[in-house]
């Protein structure tokens, strides 16, 4: 009976997650979020995705980050209904490493998407040789990136540094971070299905 309700919890959950991913993918299409399609689908989700995106610790300039652990968090709880339904208990290092995988999985989603934007935006530089039109859209993401490079990038060098270094500097940053953390990550996630409770 319990495996049961847990098993329909499990996929109500992974429903509703697909109605949040939904409402992101709708939000990217003007005006598409006031058709009778998408109000119905933001009444449903948006109390939800809301709570994660008032907090405004996880937007950066004009990018908010928050709909990846509203998602992930939903994932997490899906896994460990489904889990818990599968083995018919409640198995604590299985839940940790899920939670620690959701944990790397929104953190590395968010430094791969900036590290995506770092390079193109060095890469721009290097071919325009460090020229950026006034008009530009590139001024607005400038305005975000340039703090973020200059501070990771001033972390670990100390000397003066251009825009276009800067940006460099943390490129190779978030490289060793991505490669390190998931290396780390699946040495964790394995000494957490280890344990014996």
């Amino acid at each position: 009976m319990i495996s049961a309700i847990l098993g329909i919890l499990s996929a109500a959950v992974t429903i509703y997650t697909m109605l949040c991913f939904l409402n992101i993918i709708i939000s990217w299409f003007p005006g598409a979020k006031f058709t009778g399609f998408g109000k119905a689908i933001s009444a449903l989700t948006d109390p939800y995705m809301n709570f994660f995106s008032r907090s405004g610790w996880l937007t950066f300039g004009n990018i908010d980050f928050s709909p990846i652990l509203s998602i992930g968090i939903l994932t997490v709880i899906s896994s460990i209904l489904g889990g818990i339904t599968s083995t018919g208990r409640l198995y604590v290092g299985g839940i940790l490493a899920i939670v620690i995988k959701m944990l790397w999985n929104t953190s590395s989603s968010i430094l791969s998407i900036l590290y995506i934007l770092l390079f193109v935006r060095w890469i721009v530089l290097l071919i325009s040789h460090g020229y950026t039109p006034y008009n530009s859209g590139w001024n607005n993401v400038d305005q975000f990136l340039q703090r973020l490079a200059f501070r990771v990038a001033g972390t670990f060098v100390k000397a003066n540094l251009s825009y276009q270094k800067a940006l460099l500097i943390t490129i190779l940053i978030f490289t060793v971070i991505l490669g390190f953390g998931t290396f780390f990550i699946a040495k964790l996630e394995f000494l957490c299905y280890q344990l014996p409770f």
